[in-house]
C-alpha cells in the first residue's frame, strides 16, 4: 500500500483559509432556536459550572455551529474535500445520538477569500444567526475579526492561521481554541533541526559544520515576517547569526536569491515563502541541489511529486501529523469511514478521499469538535452547554488526532507544540512517492538538548 504522502493536514492548513463548511449550506439565516442568552460580551470563566444554563444557539434538540467556506471560485479544489471531511464527522456523531440528545446544526457562509466579507459573515453567524460556536474559519479572519470574537467570547475552534495573536500561553479566560502550531513553533523547529540533527553531512549523518552558510528564504506577508523574527531568535540564542543569509522573494526574484546563495556557498536552505514548486523549478534551473528544508506551511502537494525528486537534492519538512505508521493509517480508515455516512459521497470518492489532504484537514478540525461534545456526554449533568463551561470542558484534558497530541489545561493555547522532522524520496520512473520519518515529534527544547 501506498504510504500517505509528506503532507498530512497541517501542510496544507496554510491554504485552508476559510475553507471548511457544514452539512447544510444556506445564504439565509434560520432563526428558529431561540436563544436563552443574546450575544454579547462574554464574562471571563470562573470555577463554578452552570449545567442547567444554555448559550445562545441551543434548542432541546439542536445546537448550532458556524462556519465559513470556500468552495466555490479557483480554490474549491481544496475547499470542497475540506467541506467533506469536516461534516464527516458531523454527520456520523449526528447518526450517533449527538451531544446530550441533541443534533448539531451546521450554519455555513462562503467568504470567496474575502477578508471584509468574511468579517460580515463572522458578525452575521453570531449576532443574526446566533450560533452557540465558531469551527475551522479561516485565516483570513484573524486580522478582522479577532478582537470581535474575543471580544464576544464566543467559542472559536481552530482559526487556520499560525500568526502570534491567536496563540497564548496562559490565558484560562480565552474563548480562541487553536490546533495547528503557531508560525513561531514551526519556525523555531527549523533552524533548531538545521542547528543540531546530525543528518546534513555528505552521508546524512553529520551534523552541519559550524561555519556552514544557511539560506533563509521568507515571503513578505505578515506571517512569513513573523516566522522569520522566530527564527533569528533562535540562531542568535545558538551563536549562528552570522550564518543566516536571509532573503525575502517573489517569484521574479527566486533566480537572483539562488545565485547569491551559491555565492555565500550556502549549504542548505530554509524555504518559508508561498511557492516552493517554483522554488524547486529555479534550484533546478540553477543546477543548484543542497537540501532544502520547508517550513509546514511553504510545503504543498505540488512541491513534493515523483517528477521533481532528486536525491542529490534531499527535501525535508517539518510536520505535525504524520500518516506513515499504523496509528495514522488507522485514523485514515476512521475517515473514510465516516465519509461514507455523507449520502452524496459516493465509494469512488470516498476511497480516494483518503490521500487528499484537503479532506484530512477537514476532518482534523471536525474532530476537534467532536470530540468537544463527546466530553459532555462522558459528564453528563456536570456541565452546561453556555460559553463559561465550554471553556472548562475544553481544558479537562489533551485533544488527540492520530499521533498528534494538543491541550488546552491550564490555560494553554498554543496549539500543537511538537514537530516531527520528515524526508520526502520520489521515483520519477515508476511515479512512487514515500514519506520517511527521520525524527520524533519534539518541543523545540528537546532539539536544542541534543
Amino acid at each position: 500500500m501506498k504510504k500517505k504522502s509528506l503532507l498530512s493536514m497541517l501542510l496544507v492548513v496554510v491554504l485552508l483559509v476559510g475553507l471548511l463548511a457544514g452539512c447544510k449550506r444556506d445564504d439565509g439565516a434560520d432563526n428558529s432556536a431561540a436563544p436563552s442568552q443574546s450575544a454579547g460580551t462574554q464574562e471571563p470563566a470562573d470555577d463554578t459550572t452552570h449545567p442547567d444554563e444554555v448559550s445562545q444557539g441551543v434548542t432541546d434538540t439542536t445546537i448550532k455551529i458556524g462556519t465559513i467556506s470556500l468552495v466555490s471560485g479557483a480554490f474549491a479544489y481544496i475547499g470542497q474535500p475540506a467541506y467533506d471531511g469536516f461534516r464527516a464527522c458531523i454527520e456520523r456523531f449526528n447518526d450517533q445520538g449527538g451531544v446530550l440528545g441533541r443534533q448539531i446544526e451546521i450554519v455555513a457562509y462562503d467568504d470567496q477569500y474575502d477578508a471584509a466579507t468574511g468579517k460580515a459573515i463572522v458578525e452575521r453567524m453570531v449576532e443574526q444567526d446566533q450560533v452557540f460556536l465558531l469551527a475551522a474559519l479561516g485565516g483570513n479572519i484573524v486580522e478582522t475579526s479577532l478582537d470581535y470574537l474575543k471580544t464576544k467570547g464566543i467559542p472559536v475552534i481552530n482559526i487556520s492561521s499560525g500568526l502570534d495573536s491567536v496563540y497564548a500561553e496562559n490565558d484560562p479566560n480565552s474563548n480562541i481554541f487553536q490546533i495547528q502550531p503557531a508560525n513561531m513553533t514551526d519556525a523555531r523547529n527549523l533552524i533548531a533541526r538545521v542547528l543540531h540533527e546530525s543528518i546534513f553531512g555528505p552521508n546524512k549523518d553529520e551534523k552541519l559544520p559550524e561555519d556552514a552558510k544557511i539560506a533563509v528564504v521568507h515571503g513578505t506577508d505578515s506571517a512569513s515576517m513573523s516566522s522569520l523574527e522566530h527564527l533569528k531568535e533562535i540562531a542568535e540564542e545558538e551563536g549562528a547569526t552570522d550564518r543566516l543569509v536571509i532573503q525575502a522573494v517573489t517569484q521574479d526574484t527566486y533566480a537572483t536569491a539562488i545565485q547569491q546563495f551559491k555565492n555565500e556557498d550556502c549549504q542548505v536552505v530554509i524555504f518559508m515563502g508561498v511557492d516552493s514548486t517554483t522554488w524547486i523549478s529555479a534550484m533546478d534551473d540553477a543546477q543548484w541541489e543542497v537540501p532544502v528544508v520547508f517550513s509546514y506551511g511553504a510545503s504543498t502537494i505540488q512541491s513534493f511529486v515523483p517528477d521533481t525528486y532528486k536525491p542529490t537534492r534531499p527535501c525535508y519538512a517539518t510536520i505535525w501529523g504524520d500518516y506513515s505508521g499504523q496509528e495514522g493509517q488507522d485514523m485514515l480508515d476512521d475517515m473514510v469511514d465516516a465519509l461514507s455516512y455523507c449520502d452524496d459521497i459516493d465509494e469512488e470518492l470516498r476511497l480516494s478521499y483518503r490521500d487528499n489532504n484537503y479532506c484530512v484537514a477537514g476532518y482534523a478540525y471536525g474532530m476537534a469538535v467532536v470530540q468537544a461534545f463527546e466530553r459532555y456526554n462522558e459528564h453528563e449533568g456536570e456541565y452546561g452547554l453556555n460559553w463559561s463551561d465550554f471553556i472548562k470542558v475544553m481544558e479537562l484534558e489533551p485533544f488527540h488526532f492520530g499521533a498528534v497530541q494538543y491541550d488546552y489545561m491550564n490555560g494553554k493555547r498554543m496549539g500543537v507544540d511538537t514537530m516531527a522532522f520528515v524526508e520526502y524520496v520520489g521515483d520519477p520512473a515508476t511515479g512512487a512517492e514515500e514519506m520517511i520519518s527521520l525524527r520524533p515529534f519534539e518541543t523545540v527544547d528537546e532539539i536544542l538538548a541534543k
